[in-house]
């Protein structure tokens, strides 16, 4: 509160006033202010206080009315300044937030809160390296300040500055040992750089000084993901939004902890729960997108208009710019940029090093556009693959479609989709004059901005999926992505139903794509087949495999039938396929590059033909080998087709010994032809979308 000299006779009003404030009082003091401005309406002290009051009370037009009045009557005032600052920033108007903290900082150089509150809000537009500079003029006027040493070190981890965040973040947990904010935030540093046996200590130090901390609960369980820990991991979890019900952060992490054990139906109540206290938070709603397409139970209607809902939610309010005008030169060298989280070691990598090595040079410039949270040794793999690499993680979503404006992208793809770490919100601002989704997510965005998906004629059948998807299906011939042979996978194995009578069908996909009408059908193929058996991947919780074991039971299997494997390292994950005759194809959510692996390993995949993209993977990748005998056009239709290859062992072992020459032959994993196809595609879309004449580009407001 402001407590400057008043005109003589107001002294003790206006010091009656500031007793009553300070106590509580807030209708005697407003009525001691108010009394004060009917004798002196220029008293700025009084008008500055009033609008604390007002804020208090929630009338945030009238409180900034006050400042502002302050503000007339005595420019550069710098409490005025200041409130007036917070005012904005309540109402989400950050840029005019920024305007009023930096006012005050100008009128009073040592006013640390104005600098804290001004690094706070540059922080929220992406400002980082300004957000810096304000936190550390704090720590100059205010050493101690553990508020913004705690700030300053996360902002750090935000930008990548992993050693010198923990470096923080080690002093304020050694000088402040019984606070529990200094364990905890270390705990969050050291597990982003890859050290989640140090957090879980940190963590377990910061709950044993405060055992109902939320936050703390959290960190712990995500650091216990890390270690393969997920049955502890979800009692964390649990503790978190017990002890804070309104945490969206929690009960989002608690949801994808519930998917990986194949609970969706939990996992997205869960995500519907956190999107109640954070509504605006494009990342948590994108999760409940990818997580929809789980389910047997959600009709494609309803995904589809949720995801444009994401998109009118999110991208609507973004003002985007006319598509960039470029010279209407059809055959001249287009620059297309790939937008990605996954430049990493990831299930994408060997796919985008297949895009980055086979583009025709001469007609092509690839620009690598990167939000990589850590990068590794794939990262630097891809980086040397590209003509230019572009670091976007540290930038605001406008200004890395700005980036990409001043590179004069032609066409820029996404490879994300809704998963996470994605930018989509980039592609609103529409830097370039096409726009594709391509291959790491297996549904439409959602945005209106999206101009195309990558596809072909069979995931997507013309004229049959298209109303499901905002995009414009772009079908490419023959295959709509490619497969890249792994070089860690061992030597095909033997059939093992030729040297035994049992026969063993298995599913190495992730555990929440066996959907309940999955279970239904796999477990009548199992009634119907006497001497066979299923394994599956049941990933690193002793809970989920006993659940999953549990509703094959609910279906009439019983557990010796099953087997369930923990997820394991890749060589040995290869190896497993050794034991499996024939595979299955999970659905609606059908398999991608898992299905590929299963065919490397000689084994081949029956699956059910289903309605769109997400659900007719398998069909696409079994027509591109020839192998129509192993696609079903319907779960019933299992049955026969499982029965007639059980019966056609030496047939089938002879095509598990010559598998992967016949995938080598397919379009599937011809990545210079699957490139010459797209990038044929890609110049016919640009050519129909692009303008005759070149205009110049204005850069965007954010």
């Amino acid at each position: 509160m402001a407590n400057d000299p008043v005109p003589a006779g107001l002294d003790s009003a206006f010091a009656d006033a500031v007793r009553l404030h300070q106590s509580g009082q807030l209708d005697a003091a407003e009525q001691g202010y108010r009394s004060i401005l009917e004798q002196a309406p220029a008293h700025t002290p009084s008008l500055c206080n009033l609008g604390v009051i007002l804020t208090r009370r929630g009338l945030i037009d009238d409180a900034i009315r006050s400042y502002s009045l302050a503000l007339a009557f005595r420019p550069g005032f710098a409490d005025a300044l200041y409130n007036l600052g917070n005012l904005h920033r309540k109402r989400g108007d950050e840029t005019e937030a920024i305007a009023q903290y930096r006012a005050c900082v100008r009128a009073d150089p040592n006013h640390a809160n104005a600098h804290y509150n001004l690094g706070t809000a540059l922080a929220a537009l992406g400002r980082f390296g300004d957000a810096e500079a304000s936190f550390r003029v704090v720590l100059r006027i205010e050493p101690k300040s553990g508020e913004c040493t705690l700030r300053l070190g996360d902002l750090l981890l935000r930008t990548g500055r992993m050693d010198e965040g923990i470096r923080l973040f080690r002093e304020y947990a050694a000088d402040h040992p019984t606070d529990p904010r200094g364990a905890y935030n270390l705990g969050l540093a050291v597990a982003s750089a890859g050290n989640a046996t140090e957090a879980v200590e940190h963590q377990h130090r910061a709950l044993k000084l405060k055992p109902d901390y939320p936050e703390a609960h959290n960190a712990m369980a995500l650091a216990l993901e890390l270690l393969g820990r997920k049955d502890d991991a979800l009692f964390h979890y649990e503790k978190a939004v017990k002890a804070k019900p309104d945490f969206p952060d929690a009960w989002s992490n608690f949801a994808v902890n519930l998917s990986e054990q194949g609970r969706c139906d939990e996992a997205i109540a869960c995500l519907r729960h956190s999107l109640e206290f954070r509504p605006d938070a494009p990342a948590i709603h994108s999760n409940l997108l990818l997580l929809l397409n789980y389910p047997s139970s959600v009709p494609f209607e309803q995904i589809r208009d949720e995801h444009r809902d994401w998109g009118r939610r999110f991208t609507t309010p973004v003002q985007p710019r006319p598509a960039p005008h470029a010279p209407h030169d059809p055959e001249r060298r287009l620059r297309i940029g790939y937008l990605s989280a996954d430049f990493r070691q990831h299930t994408l990598a060997d796919f985008i090093g297949a895009l980055f090595r086979h583009h025709d040079r001469g007609r092509f410039e690839v620009f690598a556009y990167s939000n990589v949270l850590r990068e590794d040794d794939t990262t630097d793999t891809l980086r040397g693959l590209c003509d230019e690499w572009r670091s976007i993680r540290e930038l605001s979503d406008g200004q890395a479609a700005e980036l990409m404006i001043r590179d004069r992208i032609d066409i820029l793809i996404d490879l994300g989709g809704h998963t996470a770490g994605n930018r989509l919100i980039v592609c609103a601002y529409r830097p370039a004059a096409v726009q594709a989704a391509l291959f790491g997510y297996p549904n439409t965005t959602g945005m209106e901005a999206m101009d195309v998906r990558i596809t072909d004629v069979v995931s997507d059948p013309p004229g049959a999926t298209d109303p499901l998807y905002s995009e414009k299906c772009l079908r490419v011939p023959e295959v709509p992505w490619v497969y890249v042979p792994p070089v860690e996978a061992a030597d095909v194995a033997p059939l093992p139903g030729l040297a035994r009578k049992a026969f063993t069908f298995g599913c190495l996909n992730n555990a929440a794509k066996i959907s309940d009408r999955c279970i239904a059908a796999w477990a009548k193929l199992l009634q119907s087949l006497p001497g066979t058996r299923l394994v599956l991947l049941a990933g690193q919780s002793q809970s989920a495999q006993k659940r999953l074991s549990e509703r094959f039971m609910k279906a009439g299997i019983l557990r010796d039938r099953i087997q369930l494997l923990s997820r394991m390292a890749r060589p040995q994950y290869f190896s497993a396929y050794g034991e499996i005759d024939v595979a299955l194809d999970p659905f609606p959510y059908n398999g991608g590059v898992t299905t590929c692996d299963a065919l490397w390993m000689g084994v081949p995949v029956l699956t059910v033909a289903g309605e769109s993209y997400v659900s007719r993977q398998g069909v696409m990748q079994m027509l591109a080998l020839g192998l129509s005998e192993f696609v079903a056009e319907s779960p019933e239709a299992l049955i026969p087709l499982a029965k007639m290859w059980m019966s056609r062992r030496p047939e089938l072992g002879e095509l598990r010994r010559t598998m992967r020459e016949q995938l080598l032959a397919s379009p599937l994993a011809d990545a210079p032809r699957y490139v010459r196809n797209l990038e044929a595609s890609l110049r016919a879309e640009w050519t129909l979308r692009c303008p005759g004449e070149e205009s110049v580009l204005q850069p965007l407001a954010e």
